[in-house]
């Protein structure tokens, strides 16, 4: 191994000169030279491979202040309360309140988003509790989402269905 690697470095030092000598050393080691010696003989160097360097694309630069975040996985998301199907008596003030896991990235601009019958009720919030007011008489369906800053859902809670009920009392007609 030691002498291939002499031999190489030999080689190319040596291929633009005119002579290269090889033969044995009185220990019997094989020794090259650029001048000749008793018992060498003349070798012609192989010619010297050249390629290409491979292409590779830049990496993007990264600017001292701005850190690359991977984006969040969130394994777990859901709507805890009201509860699927549940029926909502006189309430002024609905709430709703989610869970998630891991916690909300709002430092990456996640936001959560409450979607009633497919519209969006409450946009951009950094809350888990999404205060909805007092909703209208019947059923309805609510989803919750995560999405990012540039409005893209990353994750969706199931749709649930709640029941609202209000509480009316008739007047007299005037008389």
């Amino acid at each position: 191994m030691k002498d291939s690697i002499l031999a190489t470095l030999i080689l190319l030092s040596f291929s633009s000169h005119a002579g290269l000598y090889k033969g044995l050393d009185d220990e019997g080691n094989v020794v090259y030279s650029d001048t000749p010696f008793k018992n060498a003989e003349v070798i012609t160097p192989p010619a010297i491979t050249i390629m290409d360097a491979p292409k590779i694309k830049p990496k993007p630069i990264v600017a001292d202040n701005e850190e690359k975040v991977a984006e969040t996985k969130y394994t777990h998301f859901n709507i805890s309360s009201p509860k699927n199907d549940q029926t909502i008596w006189n309430e002024d003030q609905l709430t709703v309140v989610l869970q998630i896991k891991p916690a909300l990235n709002i430092e990456l601009g996640h936001r959560t988003w409450l979607i009633m019958d497919g519209k969006a009720l409450v946009k951009k919030s950094r809350s888990l509790s999404l205060l909805i007011g007092r909703a209208d008489r019947g059923a309805h369906t609510l989803q919750a989402q995560v999405r990012n800053k540039k409005g893209e859902v990353i994750k969706r809670t199931k749709s649930i269905t709640v029941h609202i009920k209000n509480t009316v009392i008739p007047r007299k007609a005037p008389g």
